[in-house]
């Protein structure tokens, strides 16, 4: 599932996954502040690795999901946040809490959003959902 801003607003996309918890018991995974088509291509790419037995786990450094050995790294997502960033998903499991970890990815410098020297434009653009309750758009 993909979200964008509506048209004549501004805002980032994010995407997310839907039933990697019922057939894997893996968390669900969202992506924010990529194109829906390069997200799409990349939580199905997480997919794939975790329908094969890969497990992702929080704050563990991963390469090879992005490409050209870029890092990425994953965060849980906080139980607030759901309402706003993954409808979909909550009436998918009607309403029962389930685990959501976001997928960050760094600046050019590898920098990632909660570091100080990361790019202003990358913190903008990837919602610490693990931290706060931000605005959607």
């Amino acid at each position: 599932m993909s979200v964008a801003p509506f048209v004549g607003e501004s805002g980032h996309c994010f995407s997310y996954s839907t039933g990697l918890f019922m057939r894997f018991q893996h968390p669900e995974i969202i992506l924010c502040g990529l194109d829906p088509e390069t997200s799409r291509l990349i939580i199905n790419g997480i997919g794939g690795q975790v329908k094969a037995g890969k497990k992702f786990e929080k704050e563990k450094n991963y390469s090879g999901i992005f490409g050209k050995g870029m890092k990425c790294e994953f965060r849980p997502v906080l139980f607030a946040n759901y309402g706003e960033y993954v409808c979909w998903a909550r009436w998918f499991y009607e309403y029962a809490e389930f685990p959501v970890l976001q997928c960050f990815w760094p600046d050019k410098k590898g920098h990632f959003p909660w570091d100080k020297k990361c790019d202003p434009d990358v913190v903008s653009s990837q919602p610490m959902l693990f931290l706060q309750r931000p605005s959607v758009m």
